[in-house]
């Protein structure tokens, strides 16, 4: 066996599995917009009987059960707004430096990088990108996000600012309540399942 790709459950799954693990994962997707809260949150919630029986039973196997937890968890990490989240955008405009987006030409002239140059996780702070026709050439100008509003909401997002005001976000990264924290979600089974599936 190639162990040269990461073993999932959803890639260890027959298509029809597949179909209906994609099918229960963008309904939970939906319901969990509609009631504005967050996608992991659906990890929590048992899976309806009315999918349960669409699928002939399919979604109660641990390996389908597995990989519905897998895609839920992936589309909550892309989706979801969360405290690191909302912590790291503006941690990229309160602490941007235009140095982090020019580079250095002979006798102490400088540009703007090429995008492909500037780093991923340097571009949230920037505002725009200006290029326009100049006396050499284009003449580009990068300008970034002011960065006094981000390091006051993250002032106030640590308790620097306002300490008595309620932390923004607090109701909705709250887990789910008590009678939801057992529900099912076959942690072990699935990773007996995985260990299972790259022994053979």
């Amino acid at each position: 066996m190639n162990h040269s790709l990461p073993v999932t459950a959803y890639l260890s799954l027959e298509d029809e599995e597949r179909y209906f693990v994609d099918e229960y994962v963008l309904y939970a997707i939906g319901e969990q917009c509609r009631k504005r809260e967050r996608i992991v949150h659906a990890l929590s919630l048992p899976i309806p009987a009315e999918y349960v029986t669409l699928s002939k039973s399919v979604l109660l196997k641990p390996l389908v059960r597995a990989a519905v937890a897998e895609r839920l968890r992936e589309e909550a990490d892309e989706q979801d707004i969360s405290p690191s989240k909302v912590i790291s955008e503006h941690a990229q405009i309160a602490f941007s430096n235009i140095a982090d987006y020019l580079e250095s030409l002979p006798y102490g002239d400088f540009r703007v990088m090429d995008l492909d140059k500037i780093p991923a996780g340097k571009m949230g702070a920037v505002k725009s990108i200006e290029t326009k026709p100049g006396r050499y050439g284009l003449a580009t100008k990068v300008i970034l996000h002011d960065k006094h509003a981000s390091l006051r909401a993250m002032g106030e997002m640590m308790g620097l600012i306002a300490p008595d005001k309620p932390r923004p976000l607090l109701d909705y990264v709250a887990p789910p309540g008590k009678e939801d924290e057992n529900a099912d979600v076959p942690e072990d089974e699935y990773k007996k399942l995985l260990e299972q599936t790259c022994a053979i």
